[in-house]
């Protein structure tokens, strides 16, 4: 087997597997969502309604006697509860498919320069060159050892901690592709991956993922073709394959 051919059918059929699996669990959430919502409001009716007989609801007022006008308000707002329980669920569930999705894409576009550094170990010359050497290394470790080392380092150190597109640039810089067409409807947009790198970010880090709503079938359509075009990059600078075993072991497990 050729250096890297393990690892180049271990990214494209796990990638492969995982879209899959990411769109069937959108799927069926999102056919679950209107129950789930129907649900969820029929629970609040019901809560409010047992409040209101059993006293409960007067006690939170200060003027107790107004009850039967603050329970008025309260059953006119549900439909209006009803639909924002809706609308904020299916943004939640997009933003859970967005961070998926990116863990996919950041873990495959890794898996694909991993395929080069072994390879086509001279093409990170230009990331290793100037990194340093113990002398002590020199006298004990071939230049090949050395050289392995230090694409090794740089992969754990610098790629893998790095962003999404980072790794993206990467692959695009060694492979040097000159048609970036993925099929005859789309291309490899790295502005909109940017974007999609950046909105995951913020969805982690910060406190409002409940405003972020996608076209996911059009998006998954997009990030699957990914593993497509990436996969032909790495292949037209490697000459690797994939192969039949590689796709009984990493896609149907056998």
């Amino acid at each position: 087997m050729k250096a890297g051919e393990d690892e180049l059918n271990r990214t494209f059929w796990t990638t492969f597997k995982l879209w899959g699996k990411l769109s069937s669990f959108y799927s069926v959430m999102l056919k679950g969502l209107p129950h789930g919502a129907d649900v969820e409001i029929n629970e609040l009716k019901e809560t409010g309604e047992e409040m209101y007989k059993n006293g409960q609801l007067g006690n939170f007022l200060t003027d107790p006697s107004k009850v039967e006008d603050f329970y008025a308000i309260i059953e006119s707002q549900m439909e209006q509860t009803h639909q924002r329980i809706k609308t904020e669920a299916k943004n939640a569930l997009d933003a859970a498919a967005i961070v998926y999705a990116h863990g996919i894409l950041d873990a495959s576009a890794y898996g694909y320069l991993e395929v080069l550094s072994l390879a086509s170990p001279k093409s990170f010359e230009t990331y290793i060159g100037k990194r340093h050497v113990c002398l002590s290394d020199v006298g004990s470790k071939s230049y090949e050892q050395l050289y392995k080392e230090k694409i090794d380092d740089f992969m754990k150190k610098t790629v893998e901690k790095n962003s999404l597109i980072y790794k993206l640039d990467k692959l695009h810089e060694i492979t040097k592709p000159t048609n970036t067409l993925i099929n005859p409807s789309n291309k490899y947009d790295r502005d909109r991956l940017d974007k999609f790198d950046k909105i995951r970010h913020d969805i982690v880090h910060g406190n409002d993922w409940s405003r972020y709503s996608i076209d996911f079938i059009k998006e998954s359509f997009y990030w699957n073709i990914l593993n497509f075009y990436l996969l032909r990059l790495v292949v037209h600078k490697t000459g690797l394959k994939l192969s039949q075993e590689g796709g009984n072991r990493y896609l149907l497990g056998l």
